[in-house]
């Protein structure tokens, strides 16, 4: 009977293993200071800290110009005009006021004058050193998503309800540089060797557009945006 009753506890204690590779199953617990990679990695998180609260409903863009000043657009349902923030030495402050519901896109020239992109039925805004807000470019667009400069200096536009893409020089004069066959453009990036990396919806393609305007699919991604 004392065997028995040992034999039986032993069994009561057994260890047991199992193994969690998947991002999924560490999705379940709680993490604390870690992070966890598509491949089901974990590493050290980043510490996040924040550094201005600019007190708006959403913030749509970020961009940083050479000097390091970070320029924060966003927006919301209940305004007809949305701010454009620069944030500085870790003190952020409204520096202009532009007409629409949202910033969308900003990007900054190599003179550091500050493009921002209002949706919907928007423009294309250059703010100077002061804050002055003044029309640069109208794509004529429901809603522009994306701006880019190009090494020649140019400025291109990514916008929808039509998919196109503007191509505007430094005195503001632009026009349609390439239609794509989707309704949005997303998101703009240029290569090394100037061709422009555009990201769409709904189809969710990458494509690239050479500096003669071909298109080209570089890849599908499972989602409808890129």
């Amino acid at each position: 009977m004392c065997l028995f009753a040992a034999t039986f506890l032993l069994r009561a204690v057994e260890t047991e293993l199992w193994t969690r590779t998947q991002q999924e199953d560490f999705l379940k617990g709680t993490l604390k200071k870690l992070s966890i990679r598509n491949d089901g990695r974990l590493f050290l998180a980043p510490v996040v800290s924040e550094i201005f609260d600019p007190s708006a409903a959403y913030l749509w863009a970020v961009a940083e110009d050479s000097k390091g000043r970070v320029y924060v657009g966003g927006g919301g349902p209940d305004s007809s005009v949305t701010r454009l923030f620069r944030i500085e030495n870790g003190k952020g402050q409204s520096i202009a006021e532009i007409p629409g519901l949202a910033i969308q896109a900003i990007a900054i020239d190599k003179q550091d004058r500050v493009y921002a992109a209002t949706s919907p039925d928007g423009k294309v805004y250059r703010v100077d050193a002061a804050g002055k807000a003044e029309p640069f470019y109208d794509p004529k667009a429901k809603y522009i998503w994306a701006l880019v400069f190009h090494p020649s200096g140019d400025l291109f536009v990514g916008s929808g309800d039509q998919g196109e893409l503007h191509r505007v020089d430094a005195s503001g004069k632009g026009q349609i540089f390439f239609k794509s066959e989707e309704t949005h453009i997303r998101s703009l990036a240029v290569d090394g060797d100037g061709n422009l990396i555009v990201g769409t919806e709904p189809g969710g393609l990458i494509l690239r557009v050479s500096p003669k305007g071909e298109g080209f699919v570089l890849y599908q991604a499972p989602k409808r945006e890129v």
